[in-house]
């Protein structure tokens, strides 16, 4: 009997001892000791599971590692068989490890919100990395990272298309071209200077009355021809291929512009291929997760074969579409490539460029603007005038040449009788000649007219030309303005839709785990999410994309 009595004592008092802990409150227990390997307790709260404690208290991101974290809590909770059963206000003891607490943050419980997820880019010029679930509080210190010295950055992009593009060398040799244009008609203010050499030689039979004879002819004559005045005919031609070198210039700038928009959207989808390949490498883990969990729950008798082969099914439906998004990448390579005019790029990291700006210009002003900038303006303005000048130079071929014409020659004829020695063809004789010439035409069979005519409707068709374009300007303009406005707000809409879905994903989870909700709840959070992160993504990037259009459409 005292033994007996002893005995209830004891587990009286062992008792009480854990009733009084559990209600001991977390302020008042002593710091953990080093011993303790820096582990904290935390009290259940209602619709906590594990996968939301590990989230948001060990800021759990790699949901691979699920196993490895759990059987870290069974050796902190050896009282514990099982976690998905989790009860209100039950504590549990948790290991430290992503962050250690400052040292003027006091030892305490930690009850923390939910973690948000992966937060886009503010408008105002925050950058994260795309398809990455972010749950770093706002007070945890960021270790700088060393970029990779083969970093690609954007603008070495630009510099490597600006250097190799072909379009570009062909853009710069139209205008060496055209220069040489603009020589050919300034070759009508100087003279032009030619050399003649010539010999003859030829000979007679004689006849009855006639003697054989033999001659020779030898010159050598210098000429020369300038026109003194065409009025002004030299003068148009010579402006007229000027400003046609002007409009090849403005020209060039096109190509230009064109040549750094294809870099740029290059660029940014080869980012957003990889950001989607983030997200489906996030889906395929999350997947195999669930798989996982299936088949335990199967292989202990609480889940049907059915979640084991529904598991399955989404898990290689996000292996095939992850295969996709990598073959996406290699695709968005060689488009990058090509924009920078290589023939062949190794492969090289890229810098991250996610930082949305905001809209620099309303419509009206960036239309404006454009107007006042786009070099295809500017070129058709330069065609314009050089066509001007073609119309006035037409009209003066009505007008006379006045030229100067002048040369001098040493030339001689001999003249021999055959067998008979007379004059020799050297030494030769001097000579020279200067003249005046005005020429007026009179009638060409109306060339001349028609030629004008000509000059005039091309005139016509150049201003039409750029009337149409600069409607085309206007509805660039326009058109990636509103593209601008819709996707600043489509990324608000989709970080929305994030949370939204990331938070669903996370409630179904929990009620699976728990074996309250099913694993088509679970499939359908877990495709609901990765569709909102791809959307976020795709809308993040076509929003760089659509501002250097805008760019671009301004002629910036």
């Amino acid at each position: 009997m005292i033994g007996l009595g002893l005995k209830f004592r004891t587990f009286n008092i062992c008792g009480l001892t854990l009733f009084a802990f559990l209600l001991w409150p977390t302020w008042a227990r002593p710091a953990a000791s080093p011993a303790d390997n820096a582990t904290i307790y935390y009290r259940i709260k209602a619709g906590d599971h594990l996968t939301r404690i590990l989230r948001e208290q060990l800021n759990f991101s790699d949901e691979s590692k699920l196993q490895q974290y759990t059987a870290q809590l069974n050796q902190l909770n050896p009282g514990r068989q099982r976690w998905d059963n989790l009860r209100e206000g039950e504590l549990i003891r948790l290991p430290v490890q992503e962050k250690a607490p400052s040292p003027t943050e006091p030892q305490r419980t930690i009850e923390l919100a939910a973690a948000a997820p992966a937060t886009p880019p503010s408008l105002t010029g925050q950058k994260t990395a795309p398809g990455v679930a972010s749950t770093a509080t706002p007070t945890e210190p960021t270790q700088p990272q060393t970029p990779p010295a083969n970093l690609l950055t954007l603008d070495d992009a630009l510099l490597i298309a600006l250097a190799n593009h072909p379009n570009l060398s062909a853009a710069r040799e139209r205008i060496y071209a055209q220069r040489a244009v603009v020589g050919q008609q300034m070759a009508a203010y100087f003279p032009t200077l030619t050399m003649t050499d010539r010999y003859q030689t030829g000979n007679q039979s004689g006849g009855s009355n006639i003697a054989a004879s033999a001659s020779d002819f030898f010159s050598v004559q210098f000429s020369t021809t300038f026109t003194l005045y065409n009025f002004g005919k030299r003068e148009g031609a010579v402006q007229a291929a000027r400003e046609t070198l002007s409009a090849q210039g403005h020209n060039f700038k096109t190509t230009t512009d064109a040549v750094v928009l294809g870099v740029k959207t290059a660029y940014y989808g080869y980012l957003q291929a990889r950001a989607i390949v983030n997200v489906r490498e996030e889906s395929v883990k999350s997947r195999d997760l669930l798989l996982k969990q299936a088949r335990g729950f199967f292989e202990v008798g609480t889940r049907a074969r059915i979640d084991v082969a529904r598991a399955e099914s989404d898990y290689f439906t996000a292996l095939a579409d992850e295969i996709t998004a990598r073959n996406a990448v290699q695709v968005a390579w060689v488009t990058l490539k090509n924009a920078l005019g290589l023939r062949d790029l190794p492969d090289r990291p890229l810098a991250e460029e996610a930082i949305v700006t905001d809209i620099r210009y309303s419509s009206n002003e960036a239309r404006e603007l454009a107007y006042q900038t786009r070099p295809e303006l500017k070129s058709f303005e330069a065609q314009l005038r050089a066509q001007d000048q073609n119309i006035a130079v037409a009209r003066r071929g009505h007008l006379p040449d006045l030229t100067f014409d002048g040369n001098y020659a040493r030339r001689h004829v001999s003249n021999e009788v055959v067998n008979k020695n007379t004059v020799n063809t050297f030494p030769l004789k001097p000579s020279w000649q200067v003249q005046l010439t005005l020429s007026l035409p009179i009638f060409d069979g109306l060339r001349t007219t028609n030629r004008v005519d000509e000059t005039l409707h091309n005139y016509s068709v150049i201003k039409a030309q750029e009337e149409q374009q600069r409607q085309q300007v206007a509805l660039d303009v326009e058109q990636s303005y509103l593209r601008l406005v819709e996707l600043r707000e489509r990324i608000k809409a989709n970080e929305a839709a994030a949370k939204a879905a990331r938070e669903n994903l996370d409630l179904a989870r929990g009620r699976y785990e728990v074996g309250v909700g099913s694993i088509i709840e679970v499939s359908d959070a877990q495709v609901r999410y990765a569709d909102a992160q791809t959307t976020y993504v795709r809308a993040l990037y076509d929003y760089k994309i659509a501002d250097a259009q805008f760019t671009r459409a301004i002629g910036l």
